[in-house]
């Protein structure tokens, strides 16, 4: 009786680890939005080609980059952020770093890394 009852519960165990298992799988495929931190802006124009740089990744939906202000009024560069929306099934946050820093011009570098997903 009671090895039976230990199979069973062992079973029991077993399956919901890998319904979990699957589930965390299934959470991590499809549509995510990831903020990105990124260094090197100095102007609106910059802004407007990062953001066209991440609009042309393939399963990007949805960027929107924000600026932080100084004293109010000013715009401070050294506080960009971008909030990304993609498919994950389609694109990763390495290929979103990749185009934001090849969006780069001569006069100015970009570095991007991940702040949270």
């Amino acid at each position: 009786m009671w090895r039976q009852f230990g199979l069973v519960v062992l079973i029991s165990t077993m399956t919901m680890g890998v319904a979990v298992h699957s589930g965390l799988a299934a959470e991590s495929q499809g549509p995510q939005t990831v903020t990105l931190q990124i260094d090197g802006l100095t102007c609106g124009a910059c802004v407007k080609d990062v953001k066209a740089a991440l609009a042309k990744v393939s399963g990007v939906s949805a960027v929107e980059v924000t600026v932080a202000k100084k004293w109010i009024v000013f715009p401070d560069y050294s506080d960009a952020r971008a909030s990304v929306t993609f498919d994950a099934n389609k694109v990763g946050t390495e290929a979103l770093v990749k185009a934001i820093e090849g969006a780069a011009s001569p006069l100015s570098e970009y570095k991007a890394r991940l702040l949270q997903k």
